[in-house]
């Protein structure tokens, strides 16, 4: 090679390693750092390090400086970063940051130069504002940002324009901002237990969302714009001040999970998936129409009638209708659960069950006692995974003969009843290991049952309802 030419080749190397350097002294000149191109110093980056690790150094310390009273002086110690405790890196560059529980009150400007940051935890310090260039980091998706100071959503948030997952609950915001629907491809929006009062409209441009979670705020209305979430499949608005929903709810068929007890509702116009401790005294057939869910409490409110429509649900596993005012339930109802396998109908009013209680092949538990009971229909018998079974306080004489079809049951509560006889077939059911009949004053036993080891004691109950020894749990909310 000539000679002019190796000579023009070391001084354009030259060129740029000025470059670099005027540019990192101008780093760190901004965020008040000395960078030194010096191997070997300790805190000082490596001469051979390339410029996005010596910009996520430089990026981490200013973050550390900033908040001397956190955890992170303890923490980050040296310059290898890499080695950080809550720091991920690939390829030398910041992946995800986990900064909870830290004590971090600020974050410093130039975050927005961690290109490749794609999960940030802040759960839980003291942050009431974001830097600048926060809104400019390209690949951030998951957001945790609960537990801080923000009276409002940070505006850079709304910027993050690859942001899947954010988590804003138990902050004191009483709205969100109509940019809120600039979030295009955001999945999972969580603004739990804080102070919100209002919903804007725009919240139906986030068509991308599958979960929504806003239960424990003070939310009076919902936008009709609501409805447009048609990908939802989990939405959760229990303990607010609601007292009616939009009729557009019931456009979100993705649903299966939809949480609205323990607001203030006395009418219902939508689908909703969990309605217990309101006041409705009916609910709409339409409700049949939400066929993906699972789950559905209605318990602890003063319903009179249950639709049929309900017998729709046939994917339900799990109906919560105790605690209501009942004094029948429709057969095509009970048709329809093919696949439910609890069933609680107990503190109601119920005189008698339908035959049709024998089309629920998969029931393992029905829940009810405390209502007014004088019989059982000899379909139960078709109720081949019946485990247990709780009939006490009710007015039953009686049993069919047909329960000790249900080979698979193991419990089984008639006490504080009228019982004058039972079937002595129930003596032959193998897996029976609990059997109450106390308080049955009348009762005759027949020779085979009084030899039975599992009878036993009334059981023993808690005080509160939600907390039973051996009567069931309602199901979780």
């Amino acid at each position: 090679m000539p000679v002019g030419m190796v000579l023009e080749a070391d001084d354009a190397a030259a060129s740029r390693k000025r470059s670099m350097d005027e540019f990192y002294a101008s780093l760190g000149s901004f965020y008040g750092t000395e960078l030194v191109g010096q191997p070997g110093v300790a805190g000082k980056v490596q001469a051979d390090e390339g410029p996005a690790q010596r910009g996520s150094l430089t990026v981490l310390e200013a973050l550390r400086d900033a908040n001397p009273a956190s955890d992170l002086p303890q923490r980050w110690v040296g310059t290898d970063y890499t080695q950080w405790q809550g720091v991920t890196a690939e390829d030398g560059e910041v992946t995800e940051l986990m900064l909870s529980q830290c004590n971090v009150s600020e974050l410093p400007p130039g975050m927005g130069s961690l290109r490749a940051l794609k999960k940030l935890w802040l759960t839980q310090n003291a942050l009431r504002a974001l830097p600048p260039d926060f809104g400019d980091l390209p690949a951030l998706a998951w957001l945790w940002l609960n537990g801080n100071l923000f009276s409002a959503v940070p505006p850079e948030v709304l910027r993050l324009q690859s942001l899947q997952r954010l988590w804003l609950n138990l902050n004191p915001m009483s709205s969100l901002p109509p940019e809120i629907g600039q979030l295009q491809q955001l999945e999972w929006l969580d603004v739990t237990e804080s102070q919100l009062r209002s919903i804007p409209p725009e919240i139906g441009q986030l068509t991308n969302l599958r979960r929504l979670d806003l239960h424990s705020n003070k939310l009076e209305t919902l936008p009709r714009e609501i409805g447009r979430l048609t990908n939802v499949d989990r939405f959760s608005l229990h303990s607010n001040d609601l007292t009616s929903v939009p009729p557009k709810l019931g456009d979100m068929l993705s649903l299966e999970w939809l949480s609205l007890n323990s607001n203030k509702l006395v009418r219902l116009h939508a689908l909703p998936r969990s309605l217990n401790s309101n006041k409705l005294v009916r609910l709409p057939c339409e409700l049949g129409k939400l066929t993906n869910l699972t789950r559905l409490s209605l318990h602890i409110n003063k319903l009179v009638e249950l639709p049929p429509e309900l017998g729709h649900l046939t994917n339900m596993e799990a109906l919560s209708i105790f605690t209501n005012e009942l004094t029948s339930v429709p057969g095509e109802l009970l048709a329809g659960l093919v696949l439910c396998t609890r069933l609680s109908l107990w503190q109601n009013r119920l005189t008698a069950l339908p035959p049709e209680i024998g089309c629920m092949a998969n029931l393992q538990e029905l829940w009810l006692y405390a209502n007014q009971l004088t019989s059982l229909p000899p379909e139960i018998g078709r109720c081949g995974k019946l485990k247990r079974l709780w009939l006490d306080e009710n007015r039953m004489t009686t049993l069919p003969k047909e329960l000790a079809n249900c080979t698979q049951l193991q419990e089984l509560y008639v006490d504080r009843n009228q019982l004058t006889h039972l079937p002595r077939e129930l003596a032959s059911i193998p897996t029976l290991r609990k059997l109450y009949l106390e308080n049955n004053p009348d009762l005759d036993l027949a020779e085979e049952l009084q030899k039975l080891s599992m009878i036993g004691e009334s059981a023993r109950y808690t005080a509160q309802e939600d907390q039973i020894d051996t009567r069931p749990m309602h199901i979780a909310t």
